[in-house]
């Protein structure tokens, strides 16, 4: 019996060891604010989107900042940590009274920075965090 409970106990400790898509989710919820970036990560010249991404309760929403708070849209996303690169996909309206677009994306999470790298051609998921060709680069700050 004391094998049984033994084994029991090891096996819930692995489980809570490894981190499931729940975890991970936990980990991308809040309020997050930043810069879409040229190349690997320096601003843009002559006016980066500055914007506020809030990702809650299975939906993500984002507001230009530096537009008067211009809502950008509201959507529902998915995430993959399992393979090499995590992939962070939303699905949403880009913005009031327009149709609904598919934004696949690849994430990386450091602390409270968010590097988030999205096609924004819908022509498939960007190789590397680099912007060009279609691809846009995030990088957020969590808000406190």
């Amino acid at each position: 019996m004391a094998v049984v409970i033994a084994t029991a106990a090891i096996a819930q400790a692995q489980a809570e060891a490894q981190p499931g898509p729940d975890a991970e989710v936990k980990k991308l919820l809040g309020t997050w604010e930043g810069y879409a970036v040229l190349g690997k990560g320096e601003k843009a010249d002559g006016g980066p989107v500055h914007l506020r991404l809030t990702i809650a309760d299975g939906k993500m929403s984002a507001v230009d900042l530096g537009n008067g708070h211009k809502d950008m849209g509201t959507g529902t996303f998915k995430l993959d940590a399992t393979k090499p690169v995590k992939e962070l996909d939303a699905t949403g309206v880009v913005l009031p009274g327009k149709r609904e677009k598919a934004f696949l994306g690849v994430y990386e999470l450091d602390g409270d920075t968010l590097r988030w790298c999205v096609d924004n051609r819908q022509q498939g998921r960007p190789a590397e965090f680099r912007t060009g060709n279609g691809n846009y680069l995030l990088i957020l700050k969590r808000v406190k």
